[in-house]
């Protein structure tokens, strides 16, 4: 058994055996988590994917969002809410184990196509959001001013073709909250290891941060990592095509989206160079440059 099972505390592992019988494997998942835990347990019930989080943890709010919403995903999406656990300081959930690996967002890939078509039956299926209580992509942008701050702060991190058009991105920054503000539930972190491909089936996992916004923002997010997996930005945008809710966004919303993500990246990456962020930073200024020309 993997010590990562030890380490939790004898009254939370107790409590989610009660539910699914003595765990005899814990194995941790391929890509990175926020979670103080994460791991596939084996179970005489089955396989069950299981995260917990220490409830002093500033991300612990996501994981309690993650179980509300949950209720509410399309069945054949995203894997079901089998359980809750509070423990012992903790708070652990239990998720039904779905096969797949992670998808390929790699120019050519054969999951391309699955990708797009899970994005219609998401907008389709979500629209009009839940009632949730969730903030809103209009209410998370509200009031920032990551553009105006990068000029008077680290103007000196801004390249040339970024610094002239400085103005612009203000403005389109402090547009954006209207511009990307809807009525669709949206998930808001799609990346390639958030999406579990199993033949022609797609499941969507790590719904710890959805908002209700505009039905073509995880398409726009989407074109993020595209680019990131080597597309260039025309590419990911011609991919977007197929995707029916994209084709009807307006312009210049989409470039407002565009602006706003890419300015919380550079600032973060200007207060804080580093992995991830100035690697964002620079997926996002590639995608403005193709916009704005």
């Amino acid at each position: 058994m993997a010590d990562i099972w030890k380490h939790l505390p004898d009254a939370l592992r107790g409590n989610i055996e009660a539910r699914t019988g003595t765990v005899t494997v814990a194995v941790p998942p391929t890509a990175g988590t926020v979670s103080d835990f994460a791991a596939t347990l084996k179970t005489p019930k089955g396989l069950v994917f299981c995260k917990a989080v220490r409830e002093d943890n500033p991300g612990a709010w996501m994981h309690r969002l993650e179980s509300v919403v949950n209720s509410v995903l399309p069945p054949d999406i995203a894997p079901r809410l089998l359980w809750k656990v509070e423990a012992d300081g903790w708070l652990a959930l239990g998720f039904e184990h779905v096969p797949g690996r992670h998808a390929d967002l790699s120019p050519g890939s054969d999951d391309l196509p699955l990708v797009a078509a899970t994005l219609e039956t998401l907008a389709g299926t979500l629209t009009p959001a839940p009632p949730l209580r969730a903030f809103s992509l209009a209410d998370r942008w509200s009031g920032q001013d990551f553009w105006h701050n990068l000029g008077s702060r680290h103007r000196d991190r801004l390249d040339p073709w970024t610094a002239a058009r400085l103005n612009t991105l203000v403005l389109a920054e402090r547009d954006a909250p209207e511009l990307i503000d809807g009525k669709t539930l949206v998930h808001t972190d799609l990346t390639g290891s958030n999406l579990l491909v199993h033949g022609d089936a797609v499941h969507v996992v790590d719904w710890a941060f959805p908002a209700p916004g505009a039905a073509w923002a995880d398409t726009a997010y989407m074109i993020i990592r595209l680019i990131e997996a080597g597309h260039t930005p025309g590419q990911a945008e011609r991919w977007a095509d197929g995707v029916s809710l994209w084709r009807a966004a307006p312009a210049r919303s989409v470039t407002a989206f565009g602006a706003i993500l890419t300015g919380l990246w550079t600032f973060r990456a200007a207060e804080t160079p580093g992995r991830p962020w100035d690697a964002l930073s620079a997926v996002g200024l590639a995608w403005l440059r193709h916009r704005l020309g």
